[in-house]
């Protein structure tokens, strides 16, 4: 006891540790009988203190009297008994692992009267350590037995290896220590998977990291290796975990596969016609005349995408039909019509074949050949559109002059009685003007039928539309029209027949004038696609045309105006094929329409001339 301490506050403090401490602590005599203990033994045992004093002590199991009477004998001796680790008996029959200190307790004379003994309860700490053994055990017998290489790497070296990555590279697990990395894996690889640990293990604490190596064998071959690696804490520091599995059969035959389609690519790519692959409705291929045919820039526009996106809606059903049946039919679909939306929202009509490849890239997937129609189906319209030329021609050859003549005196009568029966002049009036209809008719047939001797010379496209507007302005302010004009400043010179053109542009602007009745603006635009055309853009502020009738206009008797035949728009569109050009419209209904022509410049050197 220090000098500094006194009797009594010695005493305090060994009775504040005696009671408060959360070890057992148990007195006995050199006979092992029971002197006292304090709370935490009997708490920790279950006896109380007066079931035990004056008692050996009952807590040690039958087996081990012996080994605790060795312990005692050795403190009543002078030795020390530390952390000794033993099973104790609990009053409830419930075993205990505790960890044993045991103290001589000696009297003035220095004599040992007796012994203290401090028990830790440890039997959670034995239970932890009882199944990390087991999972050890575990994970030991997994990595030795497991049909994969496992590795364990710490401080850039191999601490840890199973027998299966050694029997993969052929090296044994001593040799696996004193190797570096580069020695077993491809150093072309190498620095590119240390970039990538770093990067997703440790910058972005991914879970795991998956990669393929070449891996090198101590025979000098090389093997496939895919490894997947992830952070771990091994002997209380970071390390990596890694498993690999051999896949070079996996590798050469997904090379093999690669370089099978590589090889339909190649082939595809050279083809003409439009060729697409799907997956599911996945397209996972695109010829350059498929991605040219939907109007794409890129591939990555048209490949990921599912098939639907460019099929019309209107195809959808009959198209899954047909997948489905090509996935269980060895032969090629017929060639069916189908529309395909473009990536410009246009619709153009083509016709699709459809076969089932079973060997692309390890599926089968559906190759489909689709052939445009557009010019097949321009042709057809343009053949239809000669024969009904050609009847309109001939009933006008044969009928026009037969008609005139009785017009002319029917007129001339109808002048005459109107000038001698005043009564009857609103009658009069009413049949003067339906002859002057018919006379309108007869002179279209007329135009349509006679043989046209066209001049062609290098003419200003400006100067002609400007004769033609300032013939229509008294037309245009008579019904509340504006005509605004907006030209490029620049020499526009097409080889044409100018009196020919004019009766196009006549045409076409009258009838922008007459779907305004009440007012409004026709805007007229030119501008040059040099060197090769001109452009001339018609737009009015009218009601529009319906698709169904956008459909048909051209053709003979399909107008929109009361008293219109609609020959008047297929002699113009013939006019304007004479000096090959285009003539397109594009009307929304409730919003106007819009007359496209365009029409060829005029070759320098016939420039030069003129």
């Amino acid at each position: 006891m220090s000098d500094y301490v006194s009797a009594d506050l010695y005493h305090t403090y060994m009775n504040s540790i005696w009671e408060e401490t959360t070890d057992g602590i148990v007195i006995v005599d050199l006979q092992r009988i029971v002197l006292d203990v304090n709370p935490a033994f009997e708490q920790m045992y279950g006896w109380t203190k007066e079931e035990l004093v004056g008692r050996k002590l009952p807590v040690g199991p039958a087996h081990l009297y012996k080994e605790f009477a060795r312990l005692y004998d050795q403190v009543i001796e002078g030795k020390k008994v530390a952390a000794a680790e033993y099973p104790k008996l609990c009053k409830n029959g419930k075993h205990l692992h505790v960890s044993i200190t045991l103290s001589a307790v000696r009297d003035s004379s220095g004599q040992t009267t007796g012994i203290v003994a401090i028990e830790r309860d440890i039997t959670k700490r034995k239970q932890t350590e009882k199944a990390l053994r087991e999972t050890e055990q575990l994970y030991s017998h997994l990595t030795q037995n497991v049909l994969a290489g496992v590795f364990v790497r710490q401080d850039r070296k191999i601490v840890y290896i199973n027998s299966y990555m050694s029997a993969m590279l052929g090296y044994t697990r001593e040799e696996f220590v004193t190797l570096r990395t580069a020695d077993y894996i491809d150093a072309i690889e190498l620095f590119t998977i240390k970039r990538q640990v770093a990067e997703i293990l440790i910058k972005k604490r991914e879970p795991r990291y998956t990669v393929t190596v070449r891996g090198k064998k101590k025979d000098g071959g090389f093997v496939y290796l895919e490894v997947n690696l992830s952070l771990i804490m091994y002997k209380g520091r970071t390390a990596m975990l890694g498993s690999a599995k051999d896949v070079t059969s996996s590798v050469a035959l997904e090379r093999s596969l690669r370089e099978s389609a590589e090889m339909y690519q190649r082939v595809m790519k050279l083809l003409p016609e439009p060729i697409v692959l799907s997956d599911h409705g996945k397209i996972i291929y695109a010829n350059n005349s498929a991605i040219k045919l939907v109007q794409a820039d890129e591939k990555n526009e048209v490949i990921g995408h599912s098939v639907f996106e460019y099929i019309h809606p209107d195809h959808h059903e009959e198209s899954l039909r047909m997948m489905d049946l090509i996935m269980f039919d060895e032969e090629p679909s017929q060639f069916e019509e189908r529309q395909i939306i473009c990536r410009d929202g246009q619709t153009i009509d083509v016709e699709m074949s459809s076969i089932r490849i079973n060997n692309y890239m390890g599926k089968r997937v559906i190759l489909t050949v689709i052939r445009d129609l557009t010019d097949r189906k321009r042709s057809e319209d343009m053949l239809v559109r000669s024969e009904k030329l050609s009847v309109i021609g001939q009933l006008a050859a044969g009928v026009a002059h037969e008609i005139r003549n009785p017009l002319t005196a029917l007129k001339g009568f109808t002048q005459l009685l109107k000038t001698k029966n005043e009564g009857y002049g609103s009658y009069l009036d009413i049949m003067s003007n339906e002859l002057d209809r018919i006379n309108l008719i007869v002179n279209e047939f007329m135009t349509l039928a006679k043989p046209h001797f066209t001049r062609f010379n290098d003419e200003n496209l400006v100067h002609i539309l400007r004769g033609v507007i300032s013939v229509l302005e008294t037309q245009a302010i008579m019904t509340n029209v504006d005509i605004e004009t907006q030209v490029e400043d620049c020499l526009m010179i097409i080889h044409a027949d100018a009196n020919q053109l004019k009766q196009v542009f006549i045409n076409v602007i009258k009838n922008a004038i007459e779907a305004m009745p009440d007012g409004g603006r026709v805007t007229i635009t030119i501008r040059s696609n040099f060197p090769d055309s001109v452009c001339l853009t018609i737009r009015d502020e009218g009601i529009g045309m319906t698709d169904s009738i956008i459909g048909k206009i051209g053709q003979p008797f399909i107008t929109t105006k009361e008293k219109g035949t609609g020959l008047g728009l297929m002699i113009s569109s013939r006019i304007i094929e004479a000096h090959h050009g285009t003539l397109h419209i594009v009307s929304r209904h409730g919003e106007g329409t819009e007359v496209q022509i365009t029409l060829p410049l005029a070759k320098p050197a016939t420039t030069e001339l003129n």
